[in-house]
């Protein structure tokens, strides 16, 4: 269960995991590293929800592109977010999905429930209009092992917050050409449905390019966790702005006090 906290994004920069003193421990390494041109493994055992067991080559290989976004059910924040963006997207492009790409969803979650899972896909597949159609939407779920090893390949850095038992990761859609190559990354959480039909259409011939450098935030990626108060860097302010506050309401009290005093006093003197 998720202890109390606040909620917030942070921004971080998608470069090589390296220890920020300033950062908190929950997101040091936490980011994107750039592996376009890497082909993802395909011989990797997931399953997909409501189906079957299978290897991720055999959603490749069929000449389709693949729009591919890695979340977990249990993340209420960001991973919504991104979720949302994709079916943005999916809305928004002039791709049919299932005849011009395929879009895949991977849990990086090891702890996901196949029926859970399940029902998140149903309610995906309703945003985009597509009810009772499954096939349009893949949705993965494995153990801890295939997942890394993606994650490991696609540079998708993450890791596990035991405090606040949710995993910190970053946002970002990835395009992969027809074999599993790495195409090309969108990160954030506003893509622009152009510019990913374009690289959908591009991967489909083989094509690669470099980082998304259109939507303005080409070198950022959003991480998301949750910050316990009572253990993290806030709890100084806290205490400090509790204390101000508390000085406050003694001040307060002091004075009505000392003003019920010499009313009183005051009273007293008069015949």
């Amino acid at each position: 269960m998720i202890r109390p906290g606040i909620a917030v994004a942070i921004v971080l920069a998608a470069a090589p995991a390296v220890a920020d003193p300033a950062l908190p421990p929950a997101v040091q390494g936490v980011g994107v590293d750039d592996h376009v041109g890497a082909r993802i493994p395909l011989d990797l055992p997931f399953t997909e929800v409501g189906t079957r067991r299978a290897r991720l080559g055999d959603y490749f290989g069929d000449g389709k592109p693949v729009l591919m976004v890695l979340a977990y059910l249990r993340c209420k924040m960001l991973c919504s977010l991104v979720l949302q963006a994709t079916v943005d997207a999916v809305r928004a492009m002039p791709l049919e999905l299932g005849r011009d790409y395929r879009l895949i969803t991977v849990s990086i979650d090891p702890d996901e429930e196949a029926a859970a899972a399940a029902q998140r896909r149903a309610e995906l597949l309703a945003r985009i209009g597509r009810p009772d159609q499954p096939e349009r939407w893949t949705y993965l779920v494995g153990a801890e092992r295939p997942i890394r090893a993606l994650a490991d390949r696609l540079g998708f850095r993450y890791r596990w917050d035991p405090g606040t038992e949710q995993f910190a990761h970053p946002a970002v859609m990835f395009v992969l050409a027809p074999d599993g190559t790495i195409a090309r990354y969108f990160q954030g959480i506003a893509p622009s449905p152009d510019a990913i039909a374009t690289a959908l259409r591009g991967a489909a011939s083989g094509a690669i390019s470099g980082p998304n450098s259109d939507d303005g935030i080409a070198d950022r990626v959003l991480s998301c966790f949750r910050f316990d108060p009572a253990a993290r860097a806030h709890r100084a302010l806290i205490d400090r702005y509790l204390r101000i506050g508390g000085s406050l309401i003694v001040l307060a009290v002091a004075s009505a006090v000392a003003g019920l005093l010499a009313w009183e006093r005051r009273r007293r003197r008069r015949p």
